[in-house]
């Protein structure tokens, strides 16, 4: 296989699963579409990237990339990966870098920022909402916000601070369902 190829390939992969999901578009490309790994040594590759300290996306390319074409396709491959989202990233910044000064830039950012954390806390209250209507999510919820969101708490001390309230939460809560186990 040539390594044009390999690079062509990985860059396309790179900009499909910008943001996460690698795994399953180099499955879908690679071994469905193209055959040029069969789901072994697919499903090898996946637990090996895994186990490897990084993005388990970049290390499952390298691993790739090197059945390929050895140590050469594990660089092209990753180069290509991470070739087109760092393309995609410079030109958002000088984009930006453009249009920073502008007050509707800012406000449209603002609202998109304040969406965001508004799906986030929904979704948080979605699913501390199955099968437990106890206040205590919602309580640690909105400590975090107030904590770190209004009071300008640095994020570490505060998750320190309410792990340990969010554990035991979750324990009382086990036990008060019938079971031991979180």
């Amino acid at each position: 296989m040539p390594l044009p190829a390999l690079f062509a390939a990985f860059l396309r992969l790179g900009l499909m699963s910008f943001g996460g999901g690698t795994d399953g578009w180099v499955y879908r490309d690679i071994v469905e579409r193209r055959h040029w790994l069969d789901e072994r040594a697919f499903a090898t590759g996946v637990a090996l990237s895994r186990v490897m300290p990084g993005s388990g996306g970049v290390n499952l390319t390298v691993h790739v990339g090197r059945l390929l074409r050895g140590g050469a396709g594990a660089v092209v491959a990753a180069l290509g990966l991470i070739s087109g989202p760092l393309v995609v990233v410079i030109v958002l910044a000088v984009l930006y870098a453009r249009i920073a000064g502008n007050p509707a830039v800012h406000a449209v950012l603002a609202g998109a920022a304040a969406a965001a954390v508004g799906l986030n806390l929904a979704t948080g209250l979605k699913l501390a909402g199955y099968g437990d209507r106890s206040i205590g999510p919602l309580a640690v919820t909105l400590a975090t916000v107030l904590a770190v969101g209004v009071l300008h708490w640095p994020m570490v001390p505060v998750i320190i601070g309410l792990a340990p309230v969010s554990i035991g939460l979750a324990f009382r809560q086990a036990k008060r369902q019938g079971g031991g186990d979180v």
